[in-house]
């Protein structure tokens, strides 16, 4: 392990990281892992991918609870370091939004395609990584079908709008295209259920049973009406697995006694509740206004309902914020939505942001809308940060069970599949900026497929390190599109 770790240096890595990271969500998680895990080597591969397997369940943020539980000792340096860089750009954006706002969103698409690819570099080196791991282990075919299917069931949506994009079909409704908790939950259940049974039978009914509830959790919303039923039913089944293997097998009960706890990562718990609850003190103390004590509840709530990424959070926000009149509809769907796509960093905290700072400046000012606006983003830091915690806490009282480590075995492929679907959207998203100055959809794909092969020849041929890849990428795109439109 790399002795030289501090908090500045902590907090420079992932300020970086949070400064490129487009995509957001589980397209940042290879970038962290080659930060933290392979370049500075502050941390182990095993540990990592316990971090990946309790941050992915965990609602907020995925990379901020990840970067919240990865070291004890630089949790709240790194939880903020990685979330800031992308609010900030977007409050530097509103509040110039009357004179540079539209063409620095521009700027920052063009920008951002250059920064896509090289985020598809990164996803591909950690899925053929990954593969590889799994060939070097033995469980090559276990390893791809996983893969596979946790590909198919959640790239329904993207492809739906490849698919109307460059042959301009619309299919119907894909059947699943769940989100990454839905495909968490039935992994989990699928292996905790089975346990260490060789029985073909049980693994059929639990891949039967999680595949309805993929469906009930799925875009055509089938069988949607017994998602509580199949809920509660994996959840019986799954104690009842474990309980049984605990009463009959000694192996069981030796594999999961003693419990181990660590009591360091329930000083960072309090904490960053300690640090949420003096920003709300403070804004208030500032503001004297009772709204601010509910714009703090509608954070609170609003991100420990975030399952699924920005996409599912966008509907979150609007039911939270819109439909109870604390923001409007217009301002909501055109500036704060229209924006906060196009940051770095996590859109759950750049949209809270962004209601917080119109909050803020339409009722207070310029200066008061960034306090508001800085609230909005420490309270959902914080709730990400301390719901990862926990997770954490409780995963490491289990950390010698049989299941757990099963699931920190297969966890891999599973993140492998979702990010292939995630991949797929990032190259939707960039070929979207390539079309608006004029290329037609198989040429703006073939771009991004350009440029991202470019940069591994760029790394194979010259050894180029990722920050100048990210330079070049960024900055190339940047000023060729900006002389193109």
């Amino acid at each position: 392990m790399e002795k030289k770790i501090n908090s500045f240096r902590v907090m420079m890595s992932l300020f970086k990281l949070g400064a490129i990271g487009f995509g957001g969500g589980a397209a940042l998680l290879p970038l962290i892992e080659r930060e933290l895990v392979e370049n500075k080597q502050w941390m182990d591969k095993k540990k990592f991918d316990v971090a990946i397997a309790v941050s992915s369940i965990s609602p907020g943020s995925i990379p901020v609870a990840l970067c919240a539980i990865w070291d004890n000792r630089y949790s709240i340096v790194s939880a903020f370091a990685y979330a800031l860089p992308g609010s900030l750009i977007y409050l530097i954006l509103l509040t110039g939004f009357s004179y540079i706002g539209e063409s620095g969103t521009q700027y920052l698409k063009f920008t951002s395609v250059g920064l896509i690819a090289f985020v598809l570099y990164i996803l591909f080196r950690f899925i053929k990584k990954s593969l590889l791991s799994g060939i070097n282990a033995g469980i090559k075919f276990k390893y791809l079908s996983i893969m596979i299917v946790a590909f198919l069931l959640t790239n329904g949506n993207v492809l739906h709008k490849l698919n109307h994009k460059l042959f301009g079909i619309s299919l119907h409704t894909p059947l699943f295209s769940i989100n990454m908790l839905t495909l968490m939950l039935t992994t989990f259940f699928v292996i905790v259920f089975i346990g260490k049974s060789e029985s073909k039978i049980k693994l059929s009914f639990a891949v039967f049973l999680a595949g309805l509830y993929a469906l009930a959790n799925g875009k055509a919303g089938i069988l949607q009406q017994w998602t509580f039923v199949l809920q509660i039913t994996m959840a019986v089944l799954a104690t009842g697995s474990i309980l049984y293997d605990y009463t009959i097998c000694k192996d069981a009960r030796r594999e999961n006694n003693p419990f181990h706890f660590d009591f360091k990562p329930i000083w960072n718990l309090l904490l960053f509740i300690l640090i949420g609850v003096a920003f709300i003190a403070i804004t208030y103390s500032v503001l004297r206004d009772d709204n601010v004590k509910v714009y703090a509840g509608k954070v609170v709530s609003s991100t420990l309902t975030a399952f699924g990424g920005g996409e599912v959070f966008i509907g979150i926000s609007e039911a939270v914020f819109v439909k109870t009149g604390f923001t409007p509809e217009k301002i909501f769907s055109s500036q704060i939505i229209g924006i906060a796509n196009t940051m770095p960093g996590p859109v759950l905290m750049a949209i809270v942001t962004g209601i917080g700072y119109t909050y803020g400046y339409e009722h207070h000012g310029i200066a008061y809308g960034w306090l508001v606006g800085l609230l909005g983003l420490s309270l959902s830091i914080v709730v990400s940060a301390v719901c990862g915690i926990i997770l954490y806490v409780f995963f490491d009282m289990l950390r010698n069970c049989y299941r757990l480590q099963t699931i920190i075995k297969y966890i891999m492929p599973v993140v492998c599949g979702m990010l292939i679907s995630t991949a797929l959207s990032l190259i939707n998203q960039a070929s979207n900026v390539l079309m608006e100055v004029g290329a037609n959809p198989f040429v703006s794909i073939a771009i991004v497929i350009a440029i991202f092969v470019a940069m591994r020849v760029l790394y194979k041929t010259f050894g180029c390190k990722d920050l100048s890849l990210v330079l070049i990428g960024g900055f190339g795109t940047l000023l060729v599109l900006s002389i193109v439109a």
